[in-house]
């Protein structure tokens, strides 16, 4: 997927790219992007859709910010509709676990 493919609103979550050879967004992608966030910013930074786009200098280092400090109110996330968002999973267990436990509950609840 290439910039030129994203309309203003769109959110992203890429969770495909969990090694240094794959990629699924293109680097501009993540340029165009107003909010980047990483599930882990070290992890990203070796792998997946941000590892890319630092590579090819479309982003710096610090655009992206991770879940984390998006969660704990540290970083500011999606401030506008129209803002192109970009979710960056390389795959961190814990979060994985996190995720699945919170599914099967709402299941669970069903």
């Amino acid at each position: 997927m290439a910039a030129a493919d994203i309309r203003p609103g769109t959110h992203i979550n890429a969770i495909g790219s969990d090694t240094a050879d794959k990629q699924e967004l293109a680097a501009d992608v993540l340029a165009l992007a107003d909010v980047v966030v990483a599930d882990s910013l070290d992890q990203c930074r070796t792998r997946g859709e941000i590892s890319r786009a630092l590579a090819a200098g479309a982003i710096h280092a610090g655009k992206a910010v991770e879940l984390g400090s998006l969660l704990a109110g540290e970083a500011t996330g999606r401030t506008s509709a129209d803002q192109v968002t970009v979710f960056d999973s390389t795959g961190v267990a814990v979060q994985d676990i996190a995720i699945a436990t919170a599914v099967l509950e709402a299941l669970a609840a069903e």
